[in-house]
């Protein structure tokens, strides 16, 4: 569904066309009754663009010939609109369709394609142009944070109401919870990641789309390294020789996962000839991996002794490697 923004033929925001969409539809209702300056402020935190201007206020402009008035306000831009709120449903081809309606060299229009989706779609890469700007609804209610920071007085208590609203409204709909990181439980999986760089597990294991990373929990902590998940195979895998065999003559990928499965064999880990799971992880950071500056060591609500994750758990990876996170409650405060 594409919406369009235009200035300053129409009104400031068109009405939704095609089937309901509530969220779409009350986040450019919100939009639709904040101050220029707010707006401008808001699109250009979640486009990462501080000269994002939808209003210029000049001085003294330069006229026609030798005219020289006192002041000028103008405005003149087109935006365009294209939420989904399901995960990985953006396609290339309707996001080349919307393409379409940006001029060829016209600076001041934009194409903002809203998703959740924890990482930037891939289809995404089919055009390059700095106008065509993706974001996620967690950053679209973080810029909202930092608009409504305390210390901001400039923005009036309607503004505040309305904007508290629409995040309430990104809950709702489950729209904020952009868990792209897993933390499994890794008695034992934490030592075989570090020395492999793999993940082996039940097949048919249940993982939810879009995860990017993979953290373990061990010794009452999340350890300091988080994985960034390079493959991850939801076929079962057999674990025996003639596999390991056939895997040797593939990928890279496919050289990690043969070498994986021949330490279990060596090392008796795994009854052979069982299949498994298996997810390729980054070992350096140079492959992906994030290292943090210390385990979070578990701290339960209760003061228990309660792990804080008995199999597998979602977070977020930029809670994790936020300032100040040291335990598993400041990651909790921290959105994680």
């Amino acid at each position: 569904m594409i919406y369009g923004l235009r200035m300053p033929n129409s009104p400031l925001f068109s009405t939704y066309r095609g089937g309901e969409n509530r969220v779409t539809s009350s986040m450019l209702a919100v939009f639709q009754r904040l101050e220029l300056s707010l707006l401008e402020r808001l699109l250009g935190a979640v486009a990462e663009d501080s000269a994002l201007q939808l209003v210029a206020f000049v001085n003294q402009p330069s006229g026609a010939g030798p005219s020289t008035p006192d002041a000028r306000i103008s405005a003149h831009f087109d935006y365009w609109f294209e939420t989904k709120t399901n995960l990985n449903a953006l396609t290339a081809k309707q996001l080349e369709a919307h393409y379409e309606n940006l001029t060829a060299g016209a600076e001041h229009e934009r194409l903002f394609v809203v998703t959740p989706d924890a990482v930037r779609p891939a289809v995404m890469d089919s055009l390059d142009d700095y106008r065509v700007i993706w974001f996620n609804f967690r950053a679209m209610s973080d810029a909202i944070d930092d608009v409504l920071d305390e210390n901001n007085t400039f923005v009036g208590e309607q503004a505040r109401f309305l904007l508290r609203e629409l995040q309430k409204l990104f809950a709702e709909d489950g729209l904020l919870d952009v868990f792209d990181t897993v933390v499994v439980a890794a008695r034992f999986a934490w030592g075989e990641y570090d020395t492999l760089g793999a993940y082996v597990c039940q097949p048919g294991r249940y993982f939810r789309p879009g995860l990017t990373h993979m953290g373990f929990y061990t010794h009452g902590a999340i350890q300091p390294k988080v994985a960034a998940i390079l493959d991850q195979r939801s076929a079962p895998i057999t674990f025996d020789n003639n596999t390991v065999e056939a895997l040797r003559a593939g990928s890279d990928i496919d050289q990690r996962i043969a070498e994986t499965i021949e330490a279990s064999l060596k090392g008796g880990t795994r009854p052979p000839g069982q299949p498994y799971r298996v997810f390729v992880l980054s070992r350096t950071p140079d492959e992906g991996t994030v290292e943090l500056a210390a385990p979070i060591a578990n701290t339960p609500a209760s003061g228990g002794t309660f792990a804080w994750t008995m199999s597998q758990r979602y977070t977020r990876l930029a809670a994790l490697t936020k300032a100040g996170v040291g335990t598993t409650l400041e990651l909790k405060a921290a959105g994680g």
